[in-house]
């Protein structure tokens, strides 16, 4: 038995003391006195590990985490101190990481020196210094000894390098771009260093220079470590000026958050800084799995070093074990000669003149249609790229003309060929800004993978296929302008084969997708491409999750291209998408200006009639007159009779009325489009200050609610019940909350008098009468107004970075990191997965949940017994999505202290829970399953821990469920044992390396008849098992089940910039779901929303409310209209886009009355006003809307009347000939 046993989960620890003790045993000095063991994931502590250790006298514990609260370490310190073994347990440089026994300060000094040293020598001398101090053995052994802390690698060099210059000198050719690479020191101490020798060697065939710097990470000065930040500065800095063009870390977790670097250093350096991955798998194992990489790299690979800026690259080692375990990489040559390739690319951008540089700016394009050019959420994109290419004309770019206005830009966008081939013509085809023939996209094609090959080649067609074929090439659409071109990004392909919507929703790209991106590549030879808006379809194209390889369709497309992405802030989950798949450097974008709904034509008018009831029937009835049935009339008038029943009840018909008119009142609703690098000013700073302090902001409190506490009254109080009277201040409760809104307003203009001067408060405290307030309001009251002051407006200020972080990044400078939120132009990024859901999320996901089985029982009578949820990355809200399936099942998280990760789950018990264990059923996004797989198996847990519980079948409706399921199954000739496996699947989503819902496409091409047709696409596209051990089976017969048992959806609202119909993701996943319920299940299940705008106040309504309530609001609300008119071409889309959205979340959930399609007639398409801009700005635009709306009536999901009918044919037969007329 080994007296000294040294235990670790980390393989470079384990590799010093294995090979170490190796080492002296085959120098004879030691026999088995010691041995050194792997902890491997997951692992956990048992009588195996018992017996190993079963005679030691001395244990060391290296273990990387932050605390002791692990089941392995809390059952290893448990036998410890049970057999009162010397031991040594550092698993975090906090207290709460470390235990120990019989240690004494001298031993916890030296055994540190010895680990941290590092290297075979030093840890030979802690093998024989633990046997001489803990087991009375004679043996010599040295003291540590300090090792080199960083230096300068080199395969060629017969030493290491600590002088910058005489490495350069030896190195370096002074007209070469200069990369610099930092990685583990630990893989220097062990001479792993093949994957480090690869990358030297590439950068000299591509004729880069490159110094590889090996570093500790963490400033120690207790142990003399200087830390990564003294290498940075000594190896890539020279008098005060960066000597290298781009920056590669193969170094895992994140430089910043570890302490290893301040972010200073990295925006002082202001190069580009590449994260490359040394894979925790081998590269055969990585090659097959189509995730690529697992939950523990996404994680610390992919995940942690996006909060230091980093952008995504590739993979560059597999891992491999020797016979000792002992870990060591073995390259990737052509993912090495694609990082350099990339590297060398964003070098170049720091030496090429602006003058010289060739820069494509790709407008996305969905629908394809030239309605659509520049889909961009929340953004003018035509606005935006005009300005843009006014910046770079000035910043020196070669730009021929700068186009009057958006509307003039579009026009010559569409005179070029666009995707739209219904109006192409021979002018547009013959004048196309490119064309791909056969043998230049051979060049492409066949030197790619064989298994690409032949999907293409299946999907497609042998090259060039048919798609945008005229004449055997291949045309690009899009114009030039001096050396920059405009584009627009190809189709996905979906609607040239709608067979593929339906049966293949893993289709490759077109070969006009593939040879559009390598036409703007290798023939035009593009130096950066722009993506512009929220968002494209590159990053969404099959292939692996992270870590992709040449087989991966973002990979052949994008190549070694930099790619700069305007990313809108609120969508942080399918940003990060785009940063990790396209290997984007996102530069985000603010939100379009907001404002409050307030009332409008028959609602303001109805709000008036109601007031006047409540001021006259208290104490002046005789005034009434027939103000009772005005308000009928009126109510009526605004389609409001299905919604709000009287039920004989008039003055609690008044009550309903007014709290609905209030609710819609305070909405929150977009009044425009946001323009790339231009800050919010005037009225719109205003309107955007009183948006962002309406609620708290994390400490910060709310102004709303300060300034109703102030008047004495809780502000949702207010808007829940806003015809109560206030007789005391002669007023309703609504209005004290319309006075409350402009009080706000009134502060704020007085703040924006004084420049928002913090120094001001004080007076503004006395100045507006608050002075009689609490000292606690006072003090909140301060609290807001400064973070206006100093957060808020500062920060929206900085908007205009937006431009200038682009004109950065086409310099090839570093873009700074930031959590998304204002100031915007920056990389954002997400959250670490392991932390969610956090403990905050887990208390609005109970509410929601509650919520929701409150309106369940409300409606039904009784619970629901399973819930049916669509769940995305839930970055935004830190899992709040996730927190509610768990607490519907009633298992609960368990958080480890100080990191707030979740380290395993407990059961809740019923009497805690107060109701029956709920079934749930998830509907996964790609991008879920791909950014957060350690969440979808923490789900599936949940789900398997809640069907084990011994309870009945009144109190637990999954293992009811799992009964009748396992019986089910069997009876269709499943064995029991994998009858019971299926059983318990609750988790699906799409294919692997597949993402989407399809039903969005399916709408789009109009290819459907029932509601079965879009239930088959939804089952095809979702049907796929996840969870732990489960990676993607496609099980549609289990997934039809599980669709057939669902009671009630439930669809989650987290901020008020985007809503339901702002995008056709949201039907295509959860309208997709109710789809999917009412065909197999042959009824419409219940339908909700669950708003946590508010995480202080959920509000659950049915999607029906939620519909008409953004309809009401926003889409028919002149504020919402008047302002998508100021934006031309763009806002003509978008109101289209509304359109559509309305129709296509009809058609799967039944949402849409016949009043409300013919509002839309009447207001977007046949009044005068709106048809004459529209023509003028975007007629592609009305046709759309015309089309979408007669599609309506035609499939009867519109009794339109007969003159409405008429109207829209003949305004779709005139915009068409208009169009026509236009093309000729």
């Amino acid at each position: 038995m080994a007296k000294v046993v040294i235990l670790s989960n980390t393989d470079g620890y384990y590799a010093l003391a294995k090979k170490s003790l190796n080492s002296l045993r085959k120098d004879n000095i030691l026999k088995d006195e010691g041995a050194a063991y792997l902890v491997t994931e997951g692992c956990l502590w048992d009588c195996y590990w018992e017996q190993l250790l079963e005679g030691s006298e001395v244990v060391i514990i290296e273990w990387m985490g932050v605390t002791l609260e692990t089941p392995y370490l809390q059952g290893a310190l448990d036998y410890l101190k049970k057999r009162d073994i010397a031991f040594k347990i550092h698993a975090g440089g906090e207290a709460e990481g470390n235990a120990s026994n019989i240690f004494k300060a001298d031993d916890h000094v030296l055994t540190a020196k010895y680990s941290v040293y590092g290297g075979i020598e030093n840890f030979k001398n802690l093998w024989l210094w633990l046997l001489q101090r803990f087991c009375a053995l004679e043996l010599e052994y040295n003291q540590p000894q300090q090792m080199l802390w960083n230096g300068i690698y080199h395969p060629n060099a017969d030493k290491v390098y600590t002088s910058l210059e005489e490495y350069q000198e030896k190195f370096c050719n002074p007209n070469y771009p200069t990369i610099g690479l930092i990685f583990y020191r630990n893989e220097w101490l062990l001479d792993n260093l093949a994957y480090q020798k690869a990358l030297v060697e590439e950068c000299f065939k591509q004729k880069v220079n490159i110094i590889a710097v090996f570093s500790h990470g963490v400033k120690n000065p207790e142990m003399g470590a200087p830390g990564l930040e003294e290498a940075v500065n000594k190896y890539f800095i020279k008098d005060g000026k960066t000597i290298i063009d781009a920056l590669i870390n193969t170094i895992k977790f994140s430089l910043t958050a570890s302490a290893s670097l301040d972010l200073s250093v990295l925006k002082n350096l202001n190069v580009p800084l590449l994260q490359a991955y040394t894979l925790m798998r081998s590269t055969e194992e990585w090659r097959e799995n189509i995730q690529g990489m697992s939950a523990v790299e996404v994680a610390i690979s992919i995940t942690m070093p996006e909060f230091d800026g980093a952008l995504h690259s590739v993979p560059v080692a597999g891992k491999y074990r020797d016979e000792d375990n002992i870990i060591y990489y073995v390259p990737m040559a052509e993912r090495i000669e694609r990082l350099v390739s990339k590297a060398s690319k964003w070098a170049a951008l720091r030496h090429k003149a602006n003058k010289d540089k060739k820069i494509a700016i790709i407008f996305h394009n969905y629908p394809p249609t030239n309605s659509n050019i520049g889909t961009a959420l929340g953004m003018d994109s035509p606005e935006s790229v005009r300005l843009l290419l006014s910046v770079l004309k000035r910043e020196g770019y070669v730009i021929d003309h700068i186009p009057e206005n958006s509307k003039c830009f579009m026009e010559e966008v569409i005179a070029c060929a666009t995707n739209d081939r219904r109006f192409m013509t021979d002018k547009q085809i013959k004048g196309a800004l490119g064309k791909v023939g056969l043998e230049e996209y051979k060049k492409l094609f066949d030197n790619l993978p064989k298994d690409v090959r032949e999907k293409m080649t299946e999907a497609w067609g042998e090259p060039l296929g048919n798609v945008f074929n005229y004449d055997e090439k291949l045309l690009i659409p899009g114009l030039a302008n001096g050396n920059v071109i405009i584009t627009v990004q190809p189709p996905r392909g979906f609607g040239e084969e709608c067979g593929k919507i339906y049966h293949d929703p893993v289709a490759p790209p077109t070969h006009h997708y593939l040879a559009f991106y390598y036409w703007i590549r290798e023939i035009w030879r593009a130096d950066a491409v722009i993506h512009v808006g929220t968002h494209g379809s590159v990053e969404w194209l099959p292939g692996k999750a992270a870590g992709l390889s040449k087989g991966c369709y973002p990979d052949i497309c994008i190549g070694d291209l930099p790619n700069l992405y305007h990313y809108i802030v609120t969508v942080i989950g399918e940003g990060i998408q785009a940063k990790r798949r396209s290997a984007a450097c996102l530069v985000d974008y603010l939100t379009p200006p907001m404002s409050t709904s307030g009332l409008y034509d028959n609602m303001a008018e109805l709000e008036s009639l109601l007031d006047e009831y409540l001021d006259f029937k208290d104490n002046e009835q005789d005034k009434l007159g027939d103000t009772a049935e005005l308000i009928r009339k009126k109510a009526a008038e605004c389609n409001l009779n299905n919604d709000i029943k009287e039920d004989n009840d008039f003055d609690g018909y008044v009550s309903k009325l007014h709290n609905y008119l209030t609710d819609i009142k305070n909405m929150q609703i977009r009044v425009g489009l946001h323009i790339l690098g231009e800050p919010p000013t005037g009225k719109n700073l205003l309107e955007y200050l009183l948006a962002m302090s309406r609620l708290e902001n994390g400490s910060v409190p709310s102004l709303a609610k300060v300034l109703a506490e102030h008047y004495g009254f809780d502000y949702y109080t207010l808007l829940e019940n806003s015809a109560q009277k206030i007789p005391e201040l002669g007023l309703t409760y609504g209005k004290l909350a319309d006075k409350i809104r402009n009080e706000s307003l009134d502060i704020l203009e007085t703040l924006a008098e004084v420049d928002f001067s913090i120094e001001y408060i004080p007076e503004l405290l006395q100045k507006k009468n608050y002075s009689v307030m609490s000292d606690d309001l006072k003090d909140r009251f301060s609290t807001v107004c400064r973070y206006i002051c100093s957060n808020l407006v500062p920060n929206l200020a900085k908007t205009i970075d937006e431009l200038n972080n682009t004109l950065r990044g086409l310099k090839g400078e570093f873009i700074e990191p930031s959590v998304a939120g204002a100031p915007t132009g920056r990389n954002f990024y997400g959250v670490d997965p392991q932390t969610l859901p956090t403990k905050v999320a887990w208390e609005v996901g109970k509410a929601r949940a509650d919520g929701v089985i409150e309106a369940y029982i409300a409606d039904e009578g009784k619970y629901p017994e399973t819930i049916g949820m669509v769940m995305g990355s839930d970055m935004r809200t830190h899992g709040v999505s996730f927190a509610q399936f768990l607490y519907l099942l009633g298992i609960r998280p368990i958080w480890q202290k100080g990191s707030g990760r979740v380290l395993g789950l407990e059961a809740m018990s019923i009497a805690e829970l107060k109701r029956p264990r709920i079934d749930a059923t998830a509907r996964i996004t790609g991008m879920m399953r791909d950014s957060m797989p350690c969440v979808v198996t923490l789900l599936d847990k949940a789900v398997k821990l809640a069907a084990s519980l011994d309870e009945s079948d009144e109190i637990n409706y999954i293992s009811k469920h799992l009964k009748e399921d396992i019986e089910y199954l069997e009876q269709q000739g499943i064995v029991k044992e994998e009858a019971a496996k299926q059983a318990v699947h609750r988790i699906f989503g799409c294919p692997p390396g597949g993402y989407g819902a399809g039903v969005a496409y399916l709408l789009e091409e109009k290819n459907w008849e029932k509601i079965d047709d879009l239930a088959q696409v939804y089952v095809r596209w979702g049907a796929h098992v996840y969870g732990d051990g489960e990676n993607g089976a496609y099980m549609p017969d289990l997934f039809k089940r599980r669709l057939s048992r669902i009671d009630a959806t439930v669809m989650g609202i987290d901020n008020r910039e985007i809503n339901l119909l702002s995008a056709d993701d949201f039907n295509s996943y959860h309208g997709g779901l109710i789809a999917g319920v009412r065909s197999c299940s042959g009824k419409m299940p219940r339908t909700y929303c669950a708003d946590s705008t508010d995480q202080s106040h959920v509000v659950v309504r049915t999607i029906e409310e939620e519909v008409k309530r953004v309809f009401r609001g926003e889409i028919m609300n002149p504020k919402f209209i008047n302002g998508m008119k100021e934006h031309g071409y763009k806002g003509a889309a978008d109101m289209g886009n509304y359109v559509a959205h309305c129709y296509q979340w009809d058609a799967t959930s039944d949402v849409m009355d016949d009043w409300m399609y013919e509002d839309l007639a009447v207001k977007y398409a046949l009044d005068p006003e709106i048809r004459q801009w529209m023509e003028e700005v975007n007629p592609w635009a009305l046709h759309r809307i015309a089309e979408v709306l007669l599609e309506a009536e035609q499939r009867q999901m519109w009794n339109a009347k007969s003159k409405t009918k008429k109207e829209l044919q003949k305004l779709l037969l005139d915009i068409e000939g208009e169009i026509e007329e236009r093309a000729d």
